[in-house]
């Protein structure tokens, strides 16, 4: 299926995993026997954790790109919840990648301060609040102590990002098993040149069928019932869109990144800091 393009390029997301490589080369350096060695095979683990937290951020590019897409198809509010439910799974899935890699990482140095992975009920109990912590009165949790001896940097990162969080569980929580998220919203109207004339499609409303989204509003505070039909606020300024969230969540996955990197460097000692040449 052919996939039309204008020139606005602001539908597309752009996540970069460069030093999520080069943590992954770290931690490759850091298994090693002359290292700290792979005890309950934790780099498996953490690899697992970080190709699954990949999948995912491809699942949130893909689905965000596909939903503002000029496709030759007609455009339903059914496919734009599809690809809702979908972007939202994997925002959720891909912070619970990351927590379950970290998490690893953590046991290679000081298993102790973190989940224990060598037992099912210890992979069970890892989850984002290991690394932020949680005040509610019937869940409350501190952090592990971990993640603030030696991932101090993210935990703040994670902490002020709090918000977001919370807002990509609702939402996943609510599209996953009680009703559609998607309230409205605005259609692109930047025709690609020779769209409409490659379909031979000429009037206005078989055109407006074809047309993806520009603007998606999202149910605020999803979780409350409005027991009233017109309980819903008309402006979309009272709305959660979901471009916006998007952008915020593609800037805090590359700032975790950077921090992760970071702290792991500066925090995790290695006795030796480069590979050792093996003799053939």
């Amino acid at each position: 299926m052919a996939n039309f393009k204008s020139m606005n390029n602001m539908f597309d997301l752009t996540f970069n995993f460069d030093n999520y490589k080069r943590l992954d080369n770290f931690a490759l350096l850091m298994c090693q026997d002359y290292n700290y060695g792979n005890s309950k095979n934790w780099f498996g683990a953490f690899r697992g954790g970080l190709y699954g937290f990949y999948s995912r951020i491809s699942g949130v590019e893909t689905h965000y790109h596909n939903v503002h897409a000029w496709l030759p198809k007609i455009r339903s509010p059914h496919e734009v919840e599809y690809h809702l439910s979908s972007i939202f799974f994997n925002m959720d899935s891909s912070v619970e990648c990351l927590i379950y890699s970290l998490n690893a990482l953590g046991n290679a140095i000081d298993s102790k301060s973190f989940r224990d992975i060598s037992t099912a009920s210890g992979i069970r109990q890892i989850k984002p609040n290991d690394m932020i912590g949680n005040s509610k009165k019937e869940d409350s949790q501190l952090p592990l102590i971990g993640y603030k001896k030696y991932f101090q940097n993210v935990q703040t990162h994670w902490q002020n990002s709090k918000k977001l969080l919370s807002i990509i569980i609702e939402q996943h929580d609510v599209s996953k098993h009680r009703e559609t998220i998607f309230i409205g919203g605005m259609t692109r109207l930047d025709t690609p040149n020779g769209f409409f004339e490659s379909l031979g499609i000429t009037d206005i409303f078989s055109q407006a069928m074809l047309r993806p989204m520009a603007e998606i509003i999202l149910q605020n505070e999803p979780k409350i019932h409005r027991l009233n039909a017109n309980e819903n606020e008309s402006s979309t300024k009272k709305h959660l869109l979901l471009e916006n969230l998007a952008t915020d969540f593609c800037n805090f996955i590359n700032k975790t990144g950077e921090l992760i990197y970071k702290d792991s460097t500066d925090n995790i000692n290695l006795k030796y800091k480069e590979f050792k040449k093996t003799n053939n």
